[in-house]
């Protein structure tokens, strides 16, 4: 995940966010663990706005064989996961989560963990994510709902950045683009402070809130405070998988009402 706002500038650090990011590296980890289900043996994986490259080594490490290609807008969050990285198997590649680089039907997974809820238009960009899933293939991704943040919303205000998608509007979307048999569920997490530094730091590191010197505009007083006088913050995560569809989309009736499909696009799914 890359915090980019509508300029496509980059509004957090590597560094700042790789510390950050207990709760995406948690969300990663429950991605991979869902991968177990699946049996697949892919040959190339694309991780879509792989920030500083945390999933992605775990995808290279679960898959040896495959090419894994961690991609992200932002160049210095690439620099840092290249940095970091202690293998040279991953691919890098600095690019738009909206235009991949890549063939159609190119890939066997499309990772995306909390990309969606930097991105304005999702039914625009899973359409991407299919033309270059390969038929049969597996998209797996995550977002953030609307009851992520609720508490907070008339507190920040303007602040928050991310897009928050309720569930049954990404399944929605997935269908209008004819991906098969999507899933979904819901999962939400609490993250608690005790200082309202390290609070906002936090907010501001993993992308919620805008980098600004705004921590001093909200009076103590109106923070909420839990039963142990904590600062806390609930995520509602959205999990999501389906499957790129066997007959594309774009293979159409001929006038004689038949439909003409290549042999590998017929592959089964496991």
């Amino acid at each position: 995940m890359s915090i980019i706002n509508e300029n496509n500038n980059q509004l957090v650090a590597p560094a700042a966010y790789a510390e950050a990011a207990v709760l995406a590296n948690t969300i990663g980890e429950e991605m991979l663990t869902r991968l177990e289900w699946m049996a697949l043996q892919p040959s190339v994986i694309v991780d879509v706005g792989c920030g500083v490259g945390y999933c992605a080594s775990l995808l290279q490490a679960r898959y040896p064989t495959a090419t894994v290609i961690a991609l992200d807008v932002a160049y210095p969050m690439l620099a840092h996961a290249k940095q970091q990285e202690k293998t040279d198997k991953l691919a890098f590649v600095c690019a738009d989560a909206l235009r991949l680089p890549l063939p159609d039907h190119s890939a066997d997974i499309v990772f995306a963990n909390l990309v969606l809820p930097w991105l304005a238009n999702a039914e625009e960009v899973v359409r991407e994510w299919r033309r270059v899933l390969r038929p049969g293939g597996l998209l797996m991704f995550t977002s953030l709902g609307p009851d992520t943040l609720q508490a907070w919303r008339d507190k920040l205000g303007d602040f928050t950045l991310p897009h928050f998608i309720d569930m049954h509007e990404i399944g929605d979307a997935l269908t209008r683009v004819r991906f098969s048999d999507p899933v979904m569920d819901v999962d939400y997490f609490t993250l608690t402070y005790r200082e309202r530094h390290a609070f906002f730091t936090e907010l501001q590191a993993s992308g919620m809130i805008i980098p600004a010197c705004y921590e001093n505009l909200i009076p103590d007083d109106v923070l909420l405070r839990n039963a142990e006088h904590k600062l806390e913050i609930t995520y509602e995560v959205v999990y999501g998988h389906a499957w790129g569809p066997e007959c594309d989309a774009d293979h159409v009736a001929d006038e004689f009402g038949t439909v003409k499909i290549p042999l590998a696009h017929l592959r089964r799914r496991w």
